[in-house]
């Protein structure tokens, strides 16, 4: 029996140590647990980009979080950083990634993840950090037209309720909560929105098509209205010609709930804004369709307008009246208070010259393969605001993949068919190879010799859609940064062809066209991105191209002699033309 009690001590033991370090093992198991972020069921994380760096990512989260409110940086149990832009449910997960591809929203490789590896929220637009709690997952659902995602709360459908038909009849959905805001889309009565949160009177909201923004909550109801007022496209409507034309004035608007009476580019409340006619302004009705009527401004731009606003013109007091009429201001008008103005950022018709005037506007910051580039991004924003105020349509593309790209550029080719000017500005990586101009999209790898064919856009390729008989052409490229795509593709060809890749940009031929091209800094040098929020070369463009009066090539010598004393004599701009007429971006 002695000795048989060491052994039945010693048996006992081996159970505790044992039993100890499976409740250590179960403990930990439980934390791992924990530390996952998991909507659950089937539901996942859309990841579209994944960064070594905490910073690096928050850039890239920033640059979807205009579009996408729900965007949220995890930390992975990798060390790494994964960008999602909110979770949802399959399989309508799936088919809303693909219907994002499909529209260059998001790149090609994006996926769901179950959230396994995600550790804890380290930024997200919510607001919300730290781990998983029912708050996050509430705030980060992305919904899909009618609840589509997983577990939305009833209470987030709404619809566009209470328009005026007799107005804009649209309401406008805008990048932050207030009308200074940048105007994203325009719903029409009884649009299906899911509501994601509110900012006093605005509300975040999220169309079907995946599309979010900020809508008055005026407009903004739980239950649609009558069927007949949401029909998108009703009967039309045949347009009569008023032969002879008469003359009118814009009348009263204290009805309208505007100081303004909207121009449009067709007959009704759908079609574009080209800009806002103030009391008083003169027009020249052409044509009618329905309670629409087509209308000559003196300058000779045309558009559509709502014809109740509109009232006959008062008899001329004499002959040298109609010599020369009292042109009235349109556009904003002067504010103390230096607020938007609900007539902010559109042209003052009395100072453009006429004719038809489209730009495609690009900047590409967020390199999936490629050190991120801080300003091409802010470049385009900010010149898009400004050819918007020169009169400009504008096609902006912001941080754009391949397919994106081309999808602005085939866009951007359409709207020119009819255009007097057609404008082409991108910031971001180029490179040259063989004496062609290449431009690169956020998603090119650049790792093999048929890069070149299939991962970039040719700029000649753009010009030539651009030359047309009788359009004036600009074409002004911030593109000649430090390029490591560029080196590192070079190195693909060897010794024998890296030649063909070059430094910088090369010197384009302006050709028969009537076409003004202008780089950041001479052919085959390099550009500075810049130390503030934009580079050199658009600060310069910025400060000078809303000068009245100066004409294009002294605009550009003007830009270029900024651009070479801020960056001490590093950088000189160059340009080529060969315009037959002089052009002035304002008279």
């Amino acid at each position: 029996m002695s000795r048989s009690m060491p052994g039945s001590v010693a048996l006992p033991r081996f159970f505790v140590l044992l039993a100890a370090a499976f409740c250590l093992y179960a403990v930990a198991a439980v934390s791992e647990a924990r530390a996952s972020v998991m909507p659950g069921g089937n539901s996942g994380w859309l990841v579209v980009a994944s960064r070594p760096d905490v910073n690096a990512a928050i850039s890239v989260a920033n640059g979807y979080a205009g579009r996408f409110p729900q965007t949220t940086v995890f930390q992975s149990n990798n060390g790494w950083y994964a960008v999602t832009l909110g979770w949802m449910g399959q399989p309508a997960g799936n088919a809303y990634r693909s219907r994002l591809i499909s529209s260059g929203a998001v790149p090609d490789d994006s996926y769901f993840h179950n959230g396994e590896r995600f550790q804890y929220v380290v930024w997200s637009a919510t607001g919300l950090t730290g781990g998983a709690s029912q708050a996050l997952f509430a705030a980060t659902v992305i919904t899909d037209g009618g609840g589509a995602s997983g577990r939305t709360p009833p209470s987030a459908q709404a619809y566009v309720r209470g328009l005026d038909p007799r107005g804009d009849n649209f309401l406008s959905l805008r990048t932050g909560p207030g009308s200074g805001y940048r105007e994203i889309s325009r719903l029409r009565e009884n649009t299906p929105l899911t509501i994601l949160g509110r900012n006093g009177s605005w509300l975040n909201v999220a169309l079907a098509d995946g599309r979010s923004g900020w809508a008055y909550s005026k407009y903004v109801a739980s239950a649609p209205g009558d069927q007949a007022s949401a029909d998108p496209a009703p009967p039309a409507t045949p347009t009569r010609t008023i032969n002879p034309p008469r003359s009118a004035i814009v009348g009263d608007l204290s009805g309208s709930g505007d100081d303004f009476l909207s121009l449009r580019s067709g007959a009704g409340g759908g079609h574009a804004e080209v800009a806002r006619l103030l009391e008083g302004t003169e027009v020249r009705m052409l044509t009618q369709q329905g309670a629409w009527v087509e209308v000559e401004l003196t300058n000779g731009m045309r558009g559509w307008t709502y014809g109740s606003y509109l009232a006959a013109a008062p008899p001329q007091q004499g002959a040298d009246q109609a010599a020369a009429p009292d042109i009235p201001v349109i556009g904003p008008e002067p504010r103390s208070d230096q607020q938007a103005s609900p007539t902010a950022g559109l042209p003052d018709l009395s100072t453009l010259p006429e004719g038809k005037r489209v730009a495609l506007v690009i900047g590409n910051s967020d390199y999936e393969h490629a050190p991120l580039l801080p300003n091409p991004r802010n470049d385009a924003t900010r010149l898009t605001e400004t050819l918007e105020r020169l009169g400009f349509t504008v096609i902006l593309g912001l941080d754009q993949s391949k397919v994106a790209m081309e999808g602005s550029v085939r866009s951007f080719v359409g709207a020119t068919r009819d255009a007097d000017v057609a404008l082409f500005f991108y910031a971001g990586h180029a490179m040259q190879m063989d004496g062609r101009n290449l431009l690169i999209p956020i998603d090119a790898k650049l790792e093999d010799s048929t890069a070149a064919d299939f991962e970039t856009i040719e700029l000649g390729t753009i010009l030539n859609y651009m030359n047309a008989p009788g359009r004036l052409s600009i074409a002004l490229l911030d593109a000649c940064r430090d390029n490591p795509l560029s080196r590192r593709f070079a190195r693909t060809f060897g010794a024998s062809r890296s030649s063909f890749v070059s430094r910088g940009l090369a010197a384009p031929e302006a050709g028969g066209g009537n076409v003004l091209i202008g780089f950041a800094t001479a052919p085959g040098e390099v550009a500075l991105d810049g130390d503030g929020d934009n580079s050199p070369f658009t600060i310069a463009l910025l400060k000078h191209i809303e000068t009245p009066g100066l004409e294009i090539e002294i605009m550009m010598k003007r830009v270029k002699a900024d651009v070479y004393e801020a960056t001490q004599g590093s950088q000189s701009p160059w340009h080529n033309s060969a315009l037959r007429r002089e052009f002035y971006f304002l008279k």
